[in-house]
């Protein structure tokens, strides 16, 4: 990863993320969504030590040049970036519309919006040509789904 600090980085591809997060969080009530009543401390402290990670390197990773975009990494990296926040973004539509239907109760339904945003966080590593990125993504979602399921 090389580490450069410029306004054309990634962050901004966080950002999106992260306000659907702050907007539309608080409208997600389901405790075994929102309770960390079951999760051992250690579980939670190692989670958002993780999330910081997870949500500041992007800032040290520059996005591709103009020239860079016609290469296949970089096109690559946009089209699971996208793809991905658009999936991430689905898996909160049942718990916010339907929270007592069957999906938004079953595993699958709950921990998705949890484990959805790899796919997020793998584009921008892609774009950002970070594999060290990629991992700590990695073990942030491994977290965040232990913790998710600790409510279940």
């Amino acid at each position: 990863m090389k580490l450069e600090l410029t306004w054309l980085n990634c962050l901004w591809l966080i950002l999106p993320l992260l306000a659907w997060n702050l907007v539309l969080g608080p409208r997600i009530k389901q405790d075994a969504i929102t309770s960390d009543a079951h999760s051992p401390k250690w579980l939670l402290m190692a989670e958002n030590v993780v999330r910081v990670l997870v949500f500041a390197l992007p800032v040290l990773m520059p996005l591709p040049g103009r020239a860079q975009w016609q290469s296949p990494p970089p096109q690559a990296g946009l089209i699971v970036y996208v793809l991905g926040t658009l999936v991430y973004f689905a898996s909160w539509l049942p718990l916010m519309f339907g929270p007592a239907s069957a999906w938004s109760n079953s595993p699958a339904g709950l921990l998705a919006p949890r484990l959805t945003p790899f796919l997020s966080f793998l584009g921008i590593a892609i774009l950002g040509g970070s594999w060290i990125y990629g991992v700590v993504a990695a073990g942030f979602i491994l977290l965040h789904t232990w913790h998710g399921v600790q409510n279940l």
